[in-house]
C-alpha cells in the first residue's frame, strides 16, 4: 500500500484505531448476534394438553396444564439424563405466557398476559431420559409434568365462565429456563457447550371451557363381606348406601361419559370413561372378574388380575348417547342397595393358600332422579334434560379387603 493510501485510510495499528461510539455499539451487537446464532439448539418434542376439558371456577375440580416432553432429536447423543428447571421455563405456565413462550386465546382471540408472574408450588424439575440406547416406542418415554392452576390465582382469575380457551406453544419456540445433565449417580453437570432447548413441533395445545361450578354426586357408603350360599359356594355381599337427600340414578354398564383426567397424547384413564365393563352392582351381569383383584396373601402378589376392557370400547350409539334405562340403577337416600355376587370361578384352580379380594375403583355416570319416573315418561333412555357429560363421576370404591382360604382348588368357606 502506498503512503498516500495509508494516509487516506488512517492508522493501521489496532492500538491507534479509534472508532466512533456508534460503530463500537454496532460491533457489540453483531458479536452478540453471531454468538447467539452459534449457540447449539437441541430440539425437544413437547405436547401440551388440558388435564380436564373444563376449568371449574370454584376450584373443587383441580385443574392443571399437562406437558409431555421427550428427547427425540437425531443429534442428541448425550447418554446422560437432561434436567429442565421448571421455574421461568415453558413448564411455568404464568411465566411462559407473560414472556411469549406460550400464548393464550379466548374464543380464538389472543389476550394480554403480560402481567402474569412466575408460579409456585409445582415440582421444581422435569427429567428427560437420554434417547441413547432407547428401545420401544418413544411415546412410552414421555416425561410428564403438571402445572397446577388454582382458581384464585392470577391466571385462574383470567378465565371467564362460558368462554373457551386455548393455550399453545410455537414450533421451534424457546423452552426457556435452565437445564443441566445428570449422570447415573445423580451428579449434575452443565452442558459441555452452550445450547438452547427448542420445541420440535407445535401441537394442538390445551383447550378447555370455563364453568361457574360443576354438579357433584352425593357421598356413598360401601361395604363388602363374604357369605356362604346354600351349595357352600362363596358369595360376596356388596352394600351401597346413598347418603344424599335425594335419589340418584347410576349407569352400571356400557360406555360411560363423564369428566376424566387426560395426559399428553392419550387419555389418562385413572377413571376410564369409555370402560364398558359392568360395575359390580349391575343387577344382570356384575362380572366380578372385571372389578376384583385376587391377591396371594403369602407373597402379597396379584394372583389374578382384573380383565381389561375390549378394544372396541363397548356398545355405543352415535345417534343418541343417552344411557338406556336397562343399564341404570337407582340409589335411594338411606336405603341400602345389596347385591350378592358369586366369586367361586375367580378362586377355582388356585394353589392352596389364603387369598384376598380387593375391589378396583370404578367411575359411574349419574344423574338426579328415579329410574321409575324416567320410565313413566315413556322413553327407554335418560331424559334429555338430565343427560349431562360435563360432570365428575360417582366413584364406586371399597376399602374392605375380604380374605378367603383355598384348598384343593376351591374356596373353603
Amino acid at each position: 500500500m502506498k503512503s498516500s493510501d495509508s494516509a487516506a485510510f488512517g492508522p493501521t495499528s489496532e492500538q491507534n484505531l479509534v472508532l466512533p461510539a456508534r460503530f463500537s455499539t454496532l460491533q457489540k451487537g453483531l458479536g452478540y448476534k453471531f454468538a447467539t446464532q452459534a449457540m447449539a439448539e437441541l430440539q425437544i418434542y413437547i405436547n401440551i394438553t388440558s388435564r380436564y376439558r373444563v376449568f371449574d371456577k370454584t376450584g373443587k375440580l383441580p385443574y392443571s396444564i399437562a406437558f409431555g416432553l421427550c428427547r427425540r432429536s437425531s443429534n442428541d447423543e448425550n447418554p446422560r439424563s437432561l434436567r429442565l428447571t421448571a421455574k421461568n421455563s415453558i413448564l411455568d405456565v404464568p411465566y411462559a405466557l407473560s414472556h411469549g413462550l406460550l400464548s393464550l386465546r379466548e374464543n380464538e382471540k389472543e389476550i394480554d398476559t403480560g402481567h402474569l408472574r412466575s408460579s409456585d408450588g409445582n415440582e421444581p424439575y422435569l427429567t428427560l431420559p437420554s434417547p441413547v440406547g432407547r428401545t420401544g416406542n418413544w411415546r412410552n418415554n414421555l416425561s410428564i409434568y403438571y402445572c397446577h392452576t388454582p382458581a384464585d390465582s392470577d391466571l385462574g382469575r383470567l378465565f371467564k365462565p362460558g368462554k373457551k380457551y386455548h393455550i399453545q406453544h410455537k414450533s421451534g419456540g424457546d423452552l426457556g429456563g435452565e437445564h443441566d445433565y445428570v449422570d447415573n449417580l445423580g451428579q449434575p453437570s452443565k452442558p459441555s457447550k452452550k445450547e438452547k432447548l427448542i420445541s420440535s413441533k407445535a401441537h394442538c395445545g390445551a383447550r378447555f371451557t370455563t364453568v361457574e361450578s360443576l354438579p357433584w354426586p352425593p357421598e356413598i357408603q360401601t361395604k363388602m363381606q363374604m357369605h356362604k350360599a346354600e351349595d357352600n359356594s362363596p358369595v360376596l355381599e356388596i352394600t351401597v348406601i346413598n347418603h344424599g337427600n335425594e335419589p340418584i340414578t347410576v349407569q352400571t354398564r356400557y360406555t360411560q361419559r363423564f369428566l376424566t383426567p387426560n395426559g399428553p397424547l392419550q387419555q389418562d384413564e385413572e377413571v376410564p370413561s369409555l370402560d364398558p365393563r359392568p360395575r359390580i352392582i349391575d343387577p344382570k351381569a356384575p362380572a366380578p372378574g372385571s372389578t376384583i383383584q385376587v391377591i396371594d396373601m403369602a407373597t402379597v402378589q396379584v394372583a389374578r388380575e382384573t380383565r381389561k376392557p375390549g378394544p372396541c370400547g363397548g356398545a355405543a350409539n352415535p345417534q343418541d348417547r343417552r344411557p338406556k334405562l336397562e343399564t341404570l340403577t337407582t340409589l335411594h337416600p338411606g336405603q341400602p342397595l345389596v347385591r350378592h355376587v358369586d366369586v367361586s370361578s375367580m378362586l377355582s384352580k388356585l394353589p392352596d393358600g389364603k387369598y384376598a379380594l380387593r375391589m378396583e375403583p370404578r367411575g359411574m355416570w349419574w344423574c338426579k332422579g328415579d329410574i321409575e319416573d324416567f320410565a313413566a315418561a315413556g322413553e327407554d333412555r335418560v331424559p334429555h334434560d338430565l343427560f349431562e357429560t360435563t360432570i365428575p363421576p360417582l366413584i364406586l370404591e371399597f376399602n374392605d379387603v375380604v380374605e378367603v382360604p383355598v384348598e384343593n382348588g376351591r374356596a373353603k368357606w
